[in-house]
Parts: structure tokens; sequence; C-alpha cells
């Protein structure tokens, strides 16, 4: 596993690998749209990349493709808001990329909505909890050694619409994991699995988001917040970024860090 010590050899490295050595893959569908025959979607691709991020150091060479940090940072206060907001404020922000999917006022699902998930859906809890979110919380709070605090965000349900017909998330699940650094110090990692990122829309902005849950988590807990763990089984990027992709890659070259 590679192991990153600040965005910004995160972003670099990966970036250029993927544009380096990605493959071609022509997908037929984009989120809840048909793109089959469009050449824009053509993509390039790595499968089952996995990195460890110990650092986040400056942040904004996450957003060096989206610019999007005002986003993101109003997507995080939803998500930790304890409401299951659809559509919510945050989106307003990327209003360019998010108003394409809307449906009658609404998406087909919310980060805030899978988070705080009420479990009454799958019958009473341990912890008398009203929430997943809660629920991890809770459990980490009374077993600090436990491997069962998960908060999936892919259900399956979303299976349902593997033809298309609607948007499902590209994150499976954040596991949360309390454990000893070199210290001996107790910290929390989070482990982040996704079945797919685009490299230059929103890979930037998962990493950061996935960090600061993290962080919140391990303050709601009482701990120090580790080390990111991710996993991407396909981080991609298309045809209509590829240039972008280029271009941005060039500012790392000629930035010393």
């Amino acid at each position: 596993m590679r192991i990153y010590s600040s965005s910004y050899e995160l972003m670099s490295e990966l970036g250029r690998e993927l544009n380096s050595y990605g493959q071609t893959v022509k997908p037929k569908t984009y989120q809840n749209k048909v793109i089959k025959g469009k050449e824009e979607f053509e993509t390039k691709e790595l499968i089952c990349q996995q990195y460890c991020l110990t650092s986040l150091g400056d942040p904004i060479w996450l957003f060096v493709f989206s610019h999007s940090k005002e986003w993101a940072d109003a997507e995080f206060e939803e998500r930790i808001g304890w409401y299951e907001l659809n559509p919510g404020k945050a989106w307003e922000l990327r209003k360019d990329l998010w108003e394409q999917f809307l449906v009658d006022g609404k998406f087909d699902y919310t980060y805030p909505e899978r988070i705080w998930n009420p479990l009454d859906l799958y019958g009473s809890t341990s912890f008398n909890c009203d929430s997943a979110m809660q629920s991890v919380i809770e459990l980490l709070k009374r077993d600090n050694d436990t491997r069962k605090a998960v908060l999936p965000i892919f259900h399956g349900t979303d299976l349902r619409f593997l033809d298309g017909s609607k948007r499902i998330p590209c994150s499976m699940y954040y596991d949360f994991l309390i454990r000893q650094n070199g210290k001996g110090e107790k910290v929390l990692h989070i482990c982040y699995h996704q079945r797919s990122s685009d490299f230059v829309t929103h890979f930037g902005n998962d990493v950061y988001l996935a960090w600061r849950l993290m962080e919140y988590v391990a303050k709601e807990v009482g701990v120090k917040p580790g080390y990111l763990y991710h996993t991407i089984d396909s981080l991609h990027t298309y045809q209509k970024d590829w240039d972008k992709l280029a271009s941005s890659l060039r500012v790392f070259e000629d930035t010393i860090i």
C-alpha cells in the first residue's frame, strides 16, 4: 500500500499515474444518464487503488481541479447535522454540477440521508440509538477494540438501480478503528471504500470529506484522529477532463513543497 504524507503528494502522484497509465474504458451510464457512444465520457481508469494518507497537510491541493472547497465545507456541515436532508442547501454552491440530478426537487439519495438513516427501519438496536451514525459513535465509546463500527452508505436496495435508472452511491462504507499509534496513544483511523471515484470532479472532495468525518467521530469518541485508509475500485477521469488533468499536473510540477 502506498503511503502519502500530504494532500499535495496524494494528488500529484496519483494524478500523474492515472494520466500516464490509466486504461481506456467506455462506460454506458454516468450517474443516472445514458452516455453510450459519447466520446467525452470515455475514461482513463486505474482499478483497485489503495493508499494511506497520514496527514492532510494543506487541503487546498485537494481542490486544484474542482475549486470546490466552499461546497465541501458546507456539505460536511450538512453531513454531520443530525438531519436526513434532501436536497439541503450545499448543492447550490455547485449548482452547475448538481442541478441536473434533481428529480422533482430531490436527489435520488444524499449522504445526510444515509449517515443519519433511522435504525427503526431495521428494528431495535442494542444502544437505543436513532441513527446509523449515533450507533457507530456509541459502539466506539463502549468498545475501543471493535471491528464493527461500520457506517454503510451503499444499501442493498441500491442494487435495484444498477441499470442506471437512478443514481446510486459511489461510496460503499466508512469503517472506524481505534488502535494504538507508535507512541502508544489511542487514535481513530478511518477506512473508506468506494466502488468508483471521478478523479477530477469528485476525488479531492471525497478525500477531504472522509478526513473531516474521521476528525468529527474522533472528537465525539474522545480520541485523536489517525490515518485515512482509502480503497477505490475504479479511479477514473473522463475524456472531457483530460486536458484539465494534464494542465493541473503541470501546476504540481512547477510547485515545490
